[in-house]
């Protein structure tokens, strides 16, 4: 993210998704928010707990749930939840 995309508002947070491949409702969650990342400016990444930046993710926040979103540094859910209530959570 760049300063001007700051100061434009192109970006206006940092969301990462949590999820593993073993978890049943991490595919409705990344479908969710992949649906929200197109309606909300943000930058957007999903991440495998079982990879490096994942597993940095869930240990710097000892999360041990997934799926699990967070939002600028910050664990904000856990457990997929409706659009509806994605939506509020980013202000929309």
């Amino acid at each position: 993210m760049t300063l001007l995309d700051r100061r434009v508002g192109a970006v206006n947070m940092k969301v990462q998704l949590l999820v593993s491949k073993w978890c049943p409702t991490c595919p409705q969650a990344e479908r969710i928010w992949t649906e929200a990342a197109h309606t909300v400016p943000m930058e957007f990444e999903i991440l495998d707990v079982a990879d490096r930046k994942g597993r940095e993710v869930v240990s710097r926040l000892r999360i041990r749930t997934v799926p699990a979103v967070v939002v600028d540094d910050v664990l904000k859910m856990v457990g997929a939840q409706p659009l509806p209530d994605v939506l509020k959570l980013l202000g929309a």
